[in-house]
């Protein structure tokens, strides 16, 4: 039987690993919000391999989301074996205009949703065989490491809440469920950043370039096999929590 995946957040660097995840023979269950596309195109990659897979819509603002989704996965495929969770809103606003409202649409997908998603995918992961019996990846941000950046409040609130939970459900899942993070930099040149802003990041970043994204799917995978690591935040960032936001001003 495939092992399953269950990834939220399918647009951007999400497509990248759920592509990749097919390629290493998982079911994919696709989590999305507005990203219906993504999801088609996904459902008829796995369908050209043979593999089987469930998109699910919901707003993961939706605190009555969290347990369906997992139902929706367990009745469909039988089993869960990964969780990764990529959902995340990211909206610069000017603190003094930060409401609880840009509070909570920040909270709830970012570390919400990723906590309630995996104490129910945990429950489900324990039905399997052997000493690892599930496995479970959190994108967090380099910034939460080092240095965040203005106007970006709400954002790094949640995003810091996401790194403590990773620890937190490491420690109350071990032994049989792993619990890691990826705290990300500069990968893909964020919509509505003018180019010139993303190269002069990229200039002020230590190894002054973008990360592949064959690194961010190559360590994702390597997450979901390892069997000695749990609790871990890995900085996948080309070095910029060492050298700070790296562009002047407001920009990130």
């Amino acid at each position: 039987m495939n092992k399953v995946a269950l990834v939220t957040g399918i647009r951007r660097i999400g497509s990248h690993i759920a592509s990749a995840l097919l390629e290493e023979g998982y079911d994919l269950a696709l989590v999305y919000s507005t990203s219906e596309r993504e999801a088609n195109s996904l459902k008829e990659l796995a369908s050209t391999k043979g593999r089987r897979s469930l998109a699910i819509r919901a707003d993961l603002r939706d605190e009555a989301s969290y347990g369906c989704i997992v139902r929706e996965v367990e009745n469909y495929f039988g089993r869960l074996d990964a969780f990764i969770h990529l959902a995340s809103p990211y909206v610069r606003i000017p603190f003094e205009e930060v409401t609880l409202k840009d509070f909570d649409d920040h909270m709830l997908p970012i570390t919400k949703a990723f906590f309630f998603i995996a104490k129910e995918s945990a429950s489900l992961m324990k039905k399997n065989g052997g000493s690892v019996k599930g496995r479970i990846v959190a994108f967090g941000d380099w910034a939460v490491l080092g240095t965040p950046y203005k106007e970006f409040s709400a954002y790094f609130v949640a995003k810091g809440a996401l790194h403590t939970a990773v620890k937190v459900l490491a420690k109350e899942l071990a032994p049989h469920i792993l619990v890691n993070c990826i705290a990300l930099g500069p990968v893909l040149r964020p919509e509505g950043m003018p180019p010139e802003d993303w190269g002069r990041l990229l200039r002020n970043t230590p190894l002054a370039r973008e990360v592949p994204l064959r690194d961010v799917i190559d360590l994702t995978l390597y997450l979901l096999r390892v069997e000695g690591m749990t609790g871990e935040i890995i900085a996948l960032d080309g070095g910029r929590h060492l050298a700070g936001s790296g562009v002047r001003g407001q920009v990130p």
